[in-house]
Formats: C-alpha cells, sequence, structure tokens
C-alpha cells in the first residue's frame, strides 16, 4: 500500500503528510523537574511566588504603578509616580501590611527593589463620567469625578427630586451614573417638561 503511494505523483507528500498527523496524536515528553514539580511557579501562602527573594526591600527611587479599577463603569487608569517614602525599605510581607494604611483599598500585586505595583477598586466611575444624585436640600445635583478619587460638585440644577418617577429615586440615592453629558441634559430636560 505504501509502495502505492509513493509511486503516484503527490504521493509522497500524502504519505508524510499521513505520517505527521499521526506523530500529533502521540503525547509530547519534556525534561520534568527531579520532582515533577516546577518550582519556579509554585506560590506560597502569602501569595509569593516560591524562590522570590523575600528579603529584597522596596529602594529610595523605587516607582509605584497604581491601577484603580473603577467599578461601577469597568474602566481602569494607571499610574506611575515615586514610591511614597513611607512605603520605602520594606519588604513585600511588611509592604502588604502597610499598604493600605497610605492607599486604602490597595493590594500589592507586584513587587520588587525597583518598582511596586498594586491595584486598588473605586466605588465611584472614572472621570469620563457624570453622576446625578439627589441632594439634601431635595435639589438634583450632577457630581464628577475630577481628582480619581472622589466624587465632587460640579452644578446644582433647578429639578427637584420629586419629578424624578418613585421608581428611579433608589438610583439617584447611590448617583445616576452617564456615560456623556448629552445623556445628563436629555434626561433633565425629560424630567423638567
Amino acid at each position: 500500500m505504501f509502495a502505492e503511494m509513493i509511486r503516484r505523483p503527490y504521493g509522497f507528500l500524502l504519505l508524510a503528510a499521513a505520517i505527521a498527523a499521526l506523530l500529533c496524536l502521540f503525547p509530547v515528553r519534556t525534561q520534568e523537574e527531579p520532582d515533577g514539580e516546577n518550582t519556579a511557579l509554585q506560590m506560597t501562602e502569602a501569595g509569593m511566588a516560591a524562590g522570590a527573594d523575600l528579603a529584597a526591600r522596596t529602594g529610595d527611587h523605587c516607582m509605584l504603578h497604581r491601577t484603580t479599577m473603577y467599578l461601577p463603569c469597568g474602566h481602569s487608569v494607571q499610574q506611575r509616580v515615586q514610591l511614597p517614602a513611607q512605603l520605602r525599605g520594606l519588604t513585600r510581607g511588611a509592604l502588604d501590611q502597610a499598604i493600605g494604611g497610605v492607599l486604602p483599598g490597595a493590594k500589592v500585586t507586584g513587587f520588587s527593589a525597583d518598582e511596586v505595583d498594586v491595584t486598588i477598586g473605586a466605588e465611584i466611575p472614572c472621570p469620563l463620567h457624570w453622576v446625578l444624585a439627589d441632594g439634601e436640600d431635595g435639589m438634583l445635583h450632577v457630581l464628577q469625578n475630577r481628582t480619581g478619587d472622589t466624587l465632587s460638585p460640579v452644578r446644582d440644577t433647578d429639578v427637584p427630586v420629586s419629578r424624578v418617577p418613585q421608581e428611579e429615586r433608589a438610583q439617584l440615592e447611590r448617583g445616576r451614573v452617564f456615560d456623556d453629558v448629552q445623556e445628563l441634559e436629555r434626561y433633565l430636560e425629560s424630567l423638567s417638561s
């Protein structure tokens, strides 16, 4: 059968393709670690890679790579700044314990003497969005994230909360997020008419 295939035009190529396809079915053997485990990828209970230098300390010129995840809108902002002075000279374990006092809600996701990576989850939308909320004065107010950390009032409206349909008022207590100012203006106009 193989002899017949080789004699046909392109028969040799068909035979080579069939052998290659069969070889793909066999598992590939690799050289394994002596104990069968890859120790470089194992994680310790503290979440650090095994084999990491636990004595390493953040240096004087260490940079902080901060990723803020804005949970209501799903956007994120990254900043790279100098590591605050109170976090310099710390080991990974000490940094894990101290980071919350300096950056509330931060989790260390990467560590070296030259750079620390942290992620912070923010319960407010990013600066690209507008928030409409009810105020203590009974009127609607427009807020925006201008600092990256807090919502600040940017405009007072002349629309009373009483004009908002009852089923939407609970949402305004938390703040209703708008993707752009035109959408916000249309909503306010619909309440005014």
